[in-house]
């Protein structure tokens, strides 16, 4: 899922470079100085993972629920009547594997519609449109929302498993076939639920709803939204941080040395300056799209670039879209013979838990940053372990091999990780470097 494309005004050459100093003034300096949280690795779940399929093998520390069976329509089918069986199983299986869980709120129900009969909204007729109840300005009782969210935090916290930990307000709004009402009724929306689950839950948090950084119309869409007062209600702000180049095509995690300053000008122009910023989606595109890749090499290469880069500008939160399914970003296969098997995970899986070994716990001491094509990022532990990150983005596989090209590095590193877990010297001062980070490493 994604923000549409619309019509893009023209970039300077000069704004990449500007646009990584002020990335890097802009970005909490002493959360930068803090040891990576393994929080930094979630996962999107819009289908698999349980039931049937085994708990990932990869270490994800933080679910997203955005399934048809956890959004509002499906969770509450009728006026007082409530099915949270979805939800049930994922609080039994989060405290089992510790990991937290954010709900993602989506689907007006069509008895509660404005428009029940309206077939242009993605999921269903009428579950794009708000609520009967609510006025365009904002006014109205709101109750059909109000009821749905007292019974489902009372839920959660009367759980004896786990707990919706945190909440998204809506799914990419600025997209009509997902929201068709006004700025004034989605802050309500907003309001009601920041109030609502404060009083029941004081623990769990709720988010702006999604945004985008990757097209100036969902940078627009996000300042109108806290223009009209939607950031009071939000403990932090989400984005889907997609990456396409501004014009459609496949993007690369460099791209955000672009979008992440104009992102972060948006919430200082709103006062929403300080907040913790979560991405709820990322991944290299859909299949059969053209903002796909469909190398798994250089899908390894895109997901381990995507999430150094989200720790170097100072993202709280990644959630991987998705771990099974084929048709966004997958990480895993399952064995069609025995699909509650253990399966395969697949090379950008692999690189998914190394970048994951990489990161965590350690201190990001020196930030992302480019000489020409040529990408860096610093790592330190203590015990006086020393550590750089190092790729070349004009570097690119093809065929199960990937070019390289010899790079000095300093004499204080000793050998190298690869992206696929494999360890080497480095002989003569030199190592090879291509699209796919290595890890150097002084120990």
């Amino acid at each position: 899922m994604r923000c549409s494309g619309h019509v893009l005004g023209k970039r300077l050459a000069c704004v990449f470079l500007l646009s990584i100093f002020l990335a890097q003034v802009a970005t909490n300096e002493a959360a930068a100085q803090s040891p990576i949280s393994s929080n930094l690795y979630g996962l999107t779940v819009g289908s698999g993972v349980t039931w049937i399929e085994p708990w990932p093998k990869d270490s994800f520390s933080d679910v997203r629920l955005l399934l048809p069976t956890t959004s509002w329509s499906y969770m509450n089918p009728a006026p007082g009547v409530y099915n949270f069986t979805t939800l049930d199983g994922f609080m039994d299986l989060a405290p089992v594997h510790k990991a937290s869980l954010l709900l993602v709120f989506s689907q007006v129900p069509q008895w509660a519609s404005s428009k029940p009969g309206d077939k242009s909204c993605s999921y269903s007729p009428g579950s794009c449109d708000p609520p009967n109840d609510l006025n365009a300005d904002g006014s109205g009782s709101n109750q059909h929302w109000k009821d749905f969210l007292t019974a489902l935090v009372t839920h959660s916290v009367n759980s004896r498993t786990g707990h919706i930990n945190a909440y998204e307000l809506w799914n990419e709004p600025m997209d009509p076939w997902y929201w068709t009402g006004t700025n004034a009724q989605l802050v309500r929306l907003g309001a009601d639920a920041y109030n609502i689950i404060k009083s029941i839950d004081p623990n769990a948090t709720l988010s702006t709803p999604s945004f985008a950084w990757e097209t100036q119309y969902c940078l627009q869409w996000m300042g109108a939204y806290l223009g009209a007062g939607g950031g009071q209600y939000a403990d932090r702000i989400d984005v889907h941080g997609y990456v396409d180049d501004r014009g459609g095509r496949t993007g690369w995690p460099e791209n955000m040395a672009t979008f992440v300053p104009e992102f972060l000008q948006v919430m200082r122009q709103n006062g929403q300056q300080g907040k913790a910023v979560w991405n709820t989606e990322a991944n290299w595109g859909a299949y059969n799209s053209h903002r796909h890749l469909t190398n798994p090499d250089l899908q390894a290469a895109w997901l381990t670039r995507m999430y150094l880069l989200s720790a170097s500008y100072n993202i709280s939160r990644l959630y991987w879209f998705s771990w099974s399914d084929p048709n966004l970003g997958t990480l895993w296969k399952a064995d069609p013979n025995n699909p509650g098997g253990p399966g395969t995970v697949l090379k950008p899986g692999i690189a998914y838990q190394q970048v994951y070994n990489w990161t965590v716990g350690a201190t990001m001491d020196r930030l992302c940053s480019n000489s020409g094509t040529i990408w860096n990022c610093g790592l330190s532990r203590s015990g006086g372990y020393a550590a750089e990150a190092v790729w070349d983005t004009s570097e690119s596989c093809s065929n199960s091999a990937c070019t390289t090209h010899p790079f000095a590095v300093d004499s204080k590193y000793t050998k190298y990780l690869t992206v696929y877990g494999k360890s080497f010297d480095i002989k003569d001062g030199t190592v090879p470097i291509g699209a796919q980070p290595i890890l150097l490493e002084n120990q």
